[in-house]
C-alpha cells in the first residue's frame, strides 16, 4: 500500500514537471515565432511613415503644419491637372552667389521634375538675403517665361516684403494655375499679349447696385428741388424793413481753415526689382 503511494506521488510529480516543460517549451515556441511578425511588422510601419519632402520645402520654418499640408495638397492636384510640379523651397540661407543657381541645384539633385521633359516650376525664398527666385523646367518654359515669371513676382512682392508668407506661396500657385489653364485654351501670355485680371462678377453686381442707387438717388433729388417754390437768399437784408437797422461795425471771424494733405507714396517693390535671365526671374523683397 505504501509503495503504491510513493508511486502515485511520482506520476503526479512526473505529469506536473512534464507539463511545466510543456508550457514552457510553448512559451518559448510562441516567442520565437512572434519576433519575426513583430519584426515584419515594424519594418511596414517604418516604410509606410518614411517622409516625404514633397513638393514645399519649408527649410526656415515660415509656415505652420497646417498651412504646409494645404500648400501640398494643392500643389499636387496642380500636378495631377497638368503634369508640371509646383515647388516651394525656402532655406535661411542659400549655398552659392545666386538664388537662381541654387534652385537648378537643387532641381537636378533632388529630381523635382515630373513626367519625361522633368517638367518644374519652382519658387525659392531666402530670409538671410531676402531674395526670391523663380524657375521653369521642361513644358513649364513654354507657359512660364519671362513676362509670366515676373507677373508672379509682381503679385507676391508685398506678400514677402510683409511676413505674409503663406498668401504669397497660395498665390503663387493660383495665378500659375491660371496660366497652365489658359495656355490649355492657347493662351500663352507674354509682353506682347499681356494678362488681364478677371474682375469677380460679385464686383460687378455691387457696383451696378451702388451706381443704380446713386442715379435714383440724384433723380429723386432733382425732382425735389423742382416742387420746392422756396427761393434761398443769399442775405438777410431782404428779410428787413428799410432804416430798421444799422451796421455799426464789421469784423470777419473764420470758424475753419483748410489743411492739405499729401499721400506719402509707398516705396515700389517693382521698380527695378526683378532681373530675368534665362529660365529664371529673381528679385528683393
Amino acid at each position: 500500500m505504501r509503495m503504491e503511494r510513493e508511486i502515485w506521488k511520482m506520476s503526479r510529480y512526473e505529469v506536473r514537471k512534464g507539463a511545466g516543460a510543456f508550457l514552457l517549451i510553448f512559451i518559448l515556441c510562441m516567442a520565437v515565432c512572434q519576433i519575426p511578425a513583430n519584426r515584419a511588422y515594424a519594418s511596414d510601419v517604418t516604410a509606410d511613415k518614411e517622409p516625404s519632402e514633397g513638393w514645399i520645402r519649408d527649410e526656415a520654418g515660415l509656415l505652420t503644419e497646417e498651412e504646409e499640408r494645404t500648400l501640398e495638397e494643392k500643389s499636387e492636384q496642380i500636378l495631377r491637372e497638368y503634369g508640371i510640379s509646383m515647388v516651394v523651397v525656402t532655406t535661411n540661407q542659400y549655398q552659392g552667389s545666386d538664388i537662381l543657381d541654387w534652385e537648378r541645384i537643387i532641381f537636378s539633385e533632388q529630381n523635382l521634375g515630373a513626367g519625361e521633359n522633368q517638367s518644374c516650376l519652382m519658387l525659392g525664398v531666402s530670409m538671410a538675403e531676402r531674395d526670391w527666385g523663380i524657375t521653369a523646367y521642361g513644358d513649364a518654359e513654354a507657359v512660364f517665361g519671362s513676362y509670366t515669371r515676373e507677373r508672379i513676382g509682381g503679385k507676391i512682392l508685398d506678400y514677402l516684403s510683409e511676413g505674409e508668407y503663406y498668401g504669397a506661396f497660395d498665390n503663387y500657385l493660383d495665378l500659375a494655375e491660371r496660366f497652365m489653364k489658359d495656355a490649355e485654351d492657347g493662351k500663352i501670355y507674354s509682353a506682347s499679349n499681356p494678362y488681364k485680371e478677371r474682375i469677380n462678377v460679385g464686383y460687378i453686381i455691387i457696383g451696378a447696385f451702388v451706381l443704380s442707387f446713386v442715379a435714383a438717388l440724384i433723380v429723386v433729388n432733382t425732382w425735389k428741388r423742382k416742387m420746392n417754390t422756396k427761393i434761398l437768399q443769399n442775405s438777410a437784408g431782404n428779410y428787413l424793413k428799410n432804416g430798421s437797422a444799422a451796421v455799426t461795425a464789421r469784423s470777419d471771424i473764420f470758424l475753419y481753415h483748410t489743411v492739405r494733405r499729401t499721400r506719402r507714396q509707398k516705396e515700389n517693390h517693382n521698380s527695378g526689382s526683378m532681373h530675368s535671365s534665362g529660365n529664371g526671374t529673381r528679385g528683393k523683397f
